[in-house]
């Protein structure tokens, strides 16, 4: 890709969401549906700007969410998450169980073959958690309770998905390594156990040193070198990468507020964040919806992945009162670029036709699309 094309590239997608956010905002809706719209419109299957398959696109997407899910991190506080912690984690179980069990059984009953309909209910496992933190700020929802819960049982959910989809690559493949299977569980254990536990404590300790430093925004530049890496040693292990970026934000948490870290990461949100959501959109094939067959099936993957969400963490949330676990169940909802990596693998593997990938991707952009506006329902008497 050259450089004035890039350039290009960067401005129609920027210029294009921030205009369809405006106009959302106007509509009394969130602004991430103007910014998927954008990329609906611009995308290969409508306009045509923008190619959803270039890569220098797509990894700034992901510099995106990344440092979305970093910010997100600089405003939680450790001890707010272990508060919630039980809750979270039976969240983050039941948010598993329920889809996988739903989607498979669904799935066999149209008439799917095992493998087939095994990475159709992997696909409607985790939650695409920066969606909804994304709706819980702009409401002025971040540190509320439910918040707390839904990322601790994000993180949860990412391990566990990522547990069965190396269960269902194996099974796919007809090969299952039990040593390699049970060195990722223990570095996921490992990775997130010991930045929560110990790693506010080791940045406390860093604070006279970064005070020292003679570069210009130091704790700032620092911070970003943290977030980076820590994301990136998230994909080495095979978690999400925003995974890592968000432990990075819980982990100079307490440094965060001395040296006005939130406020200038959300500055870089503004810029970064749009691309994530365009790009997204623009994986979405309107025509899709045009076929009676498809539709019908996009339709139904997509009411086994909200309902089960719904009922697993309603369960999960018995001890809460009515309202929260409802508003817990609606964040869990979206699935958004997790769904996409799912169907992607598997049509890497030759274990899925273009037909499941198409029902995966319009289950992960229908998931993103409906639950900004169920977020604005859920809490709506709580604004008042």
């Amino acid at each position: 890709m050259e450089a004035g094309n890039l350039l290009f590239y960067f401005f129609i997608i920027f210029t294009s969401a921030k205009i369809l956010g405006e106009l959302c905002v106007r509509l009394r809706m969130p602004p991430i549906i103007g910014e998927l719209m954008a990329g609906v419109l611009l995308g290969n299957y409508v306009l045509g700007v923008i190619d959803n398959s270039n890569h220098v696109l797509m990894s700034f997407a992901e510099i995106g969410v990344i440092f979305l899910m970093f910010h997100v991190g600089l405003e939680i506080r450790v001890k707010d998450l272990f508060a919630v912690g039980r809750t979270a984690i039976f969240v983050g179980i039941l948010g598993v169980v329920f889809p996988l069990v739903m989607g498979l059984l669904s799935m066999l009953l149209v008439g799917y073959e095992l493998v087939e309909s095994l990475f159709i209910a992997t696909a409607i496992l985790a939650t695409s958690v920066g969606i909804s933190v994304k709706v819980l700020k702009d409401i002025g929802l971040i540190k509320h309770k439910v918040a707390y819960i839904v990322l601790g049982a994000a993180v949860l959910d990412d391990i566990l998905a990522l547990i069965v989809l190396a269960l269902v690559k194996g099974l796919a493949r007809g090969e299952f390594h039990t040593i390699e299977f049970s060195m990722l569980v223990v570095e996921s254990i490992a990775f997130v156990g010991f930045l929560t536990w110990w790693g506010p404590k080791l940045a406390a300790r860093t604070r006279r040193w970064i005070e020292r430093l003679n570069i210009p925004e130091g704790p700032f530049v620092l911070s970003v070198i943290l977030c980076l890496g820590l994301a990136e040693l998230a994909d080495v292990i095979g978690l999400a990468a925003i995974i890592g970026s968000f432990m990075a934000g819980v982990v100079i948490d307490e440094l965060a507020g001395v040296y006005d870290l939130e406020n200038k990461v959300k500055y870089v949100n503004e810029f970064l964040l749009p691309f994530f959501f365009v790009m997204m959109g623009a994986h979405l094939d309107p025509n899709a919806f045009l076929n009676p067959r498809l539709l019908f099936l996009i339709l139904l993957v997509t009411a086994v992945a909200v309902l089960s969400k719904m009922i697993g963490s309603a369960l999960a949330c018995w001890k809460e009162d009515w309202k929260v676990r409802i508003q817990t169940g609606v964040c869990m909802v979206p699935r958004g670029e997790v769904g996409i990596i799912v169907g992607l693998i598997g049509l890497s593997l030759q274990t899925i036709t273009q037909e499941i990938y198409t029902i995966v991707l319009g289950m992960s952009l229908l998931t993103t699309l409906i639950t900004p506006p169920l977020i604005i329902l859920a809490f709506r008497k709580r604004r008042l």
